[in-house]
């Protein structure tokens, strides 16, 4: 089977979509079937893996508190038409189904060229302008969609409030080889000897909630002078929480973007904090979990869905800073809460290993290609959501 993964969100940027597109090429890829990722040039360098192709450029636009991207290009549906056919794919897998530019730009140059289209949406919102004017014409787009999966049912919630579709919920997944408890691991005992570690781990960007840590850490060096929050990520807005930073001196550092290194910011970390406002999933959570890392996260219906009641991770408000130094200086005196939470942390991680979640994907790509399902995959006007059974190995505990 040859795949072509197409994502308006790849690296250099970093994020759950790359994470999740470029982790799922590997897989395929290393079970012989040839997978190909479609994505945009950016500014920014990076050295692409083989599979990889670039078609047009992408710009950042800036909405939600957040960075975005578009694609943008001359003859932009008929170059994605070319790639279709020259790599003779059986299958399209767009990421960020019903996205602008892709994410509509593709289906469309599939379609031409007679292949079909699988969409992933990975975005929660509470709400859309622009699915509430164009529900009409963006709903004949989706009605034509081989199969269309969700990350967590909380986007299925939100796509479902403006359209219809028959669903296969497919959570993200993590590589458990690359992230893992790596033996070297500091002692828990050491955040009362030597000073608690605490780290931020994402895109520094508003909604994912630094300025609560920053507003949270005089609380926390009231009882723990040594303590030291590691900001590692990058975005526009290093700048503003650099300076907002300031005042609390060697307390807080910031190391910039971290890709290869993750494994050793988590090990090293007592504790993972992560107040992000909105999220439709979580893949740091996982990346902290696979390597053992205990955890405080906001309470949002995307990490709601992943931690599920477990014991890995605490939640929160995410805009309540005194809450959040509180459930800190609480974890920081319990090693042994802590040493439990990274067990139920490694565990629930397992789950999610990327064999199992390509697994499902794949299982999907078969359902599209068989002959029968293609004769029963004429559009209609009137298709609803479900949830599908077939995830229920990994909605058992989770659901992202």
């Amino acid at each position: 089977m040859r795949i072509a993964l197409v994502a308006e969100d790849y690296y250099p940027q970093l994020g759950g979509v790359p994470e999740h597109v470029h982790n799922l090429a590997l897989q395929l890829n290393g079970w012989g079937h040839p997978t190909t990722v479609v994505t945009s040039r950016m500014r920014e360098h990076h050295r692409d893996a083989e599979f990889v192709v670039r078609v047009g450029t992408s710009r950042v636009i800036y909405a939600n508190g957040g960075v975005s991207r578009v694609t943008a290009g001359w003859r932009l549906r008929r170059r994605l038409e070319e790639v279709f056919r020259a790599g003779r794919f059986d299958i399209v897998h767009v990421h960020g189904g019903l996205a602008p530019t892709l994410g509509l730009a593709a289906p469309f140059a599939a379609w031409r060229a007679g292949i079909p289209v699988v969409a992933t949406f990975h975005s929660w919102f509470p709400r859309s302008i622009g699915y509430r004017v164009f529900r009409r014409p963006l709903q004949r787009i989706l009605d034509r969609h081989a199969a269309t999966i969700a990350v967590s049912r909380p986007v299925v919630d939100a796509t479902g409030r403006y359209f219809h579709a028959d669903w296969d919920i497919i959570p993200n997944g993590v590589d458990t080889h690359f992230f893992h408890p790596d033996g070297h691991r500091r002692p828990a005992a050491d955040a009362l000897t030597e000073g608690p570690r605490l780290l931020f781990l994402g895109r520094i960007e508003p909604r994912n909630g630094l300025g609560t840590l920053l507003d949270a850490m005089p609380r926390i060096l009231a009882r723990y002078p040594r303590a030291l929050l590691t900001v590692a990520g990058d975005g526009p807005w290093r700048g503003y929480y650099a300076r907002r930073a300031r005042e609390l001196g060697a307390s807080v550092r910031f190391v910039g973007q971290v890709f290869e290194d993750r494994p050793a910011h988590y090990a090293a970390a007592d504790l993972y904090l992560c107040p992000t406002t909105i999220a439709s999933f979580g893949v740091t959570l996982l990346e902290a979990m696979a390597c053992g890392t205990p955890m405080i996260v906001s309470d949002n219906l995307g990490f709601r869905s992943v931690i599920d009641g477990g014991d890995e991770a605490v939640l929160l408000p995410a805009n309540d800073p005194a809450a959040w130094a509180d459930a800190t200086v609480a974890l920081l005196g319990d090693p042994d809460r802590r040493a439990a939470m990274r067990r139920a942390g490694v565990r629930k991680a397992a789950r999610y290993a990327w064999p199992r979640i390509a697994r499902e994907e794949l299982a999907v790509y078969e359902r599209v290609l068989a002959p029968s399902a293609r004769a029963r995959a004429q559009p209609t006007s009137d298709r609803r959501y479900v949830r599908a059974p077939m995830n229920t190995s990994v909605m058992a505990s989770t659901n992202g």
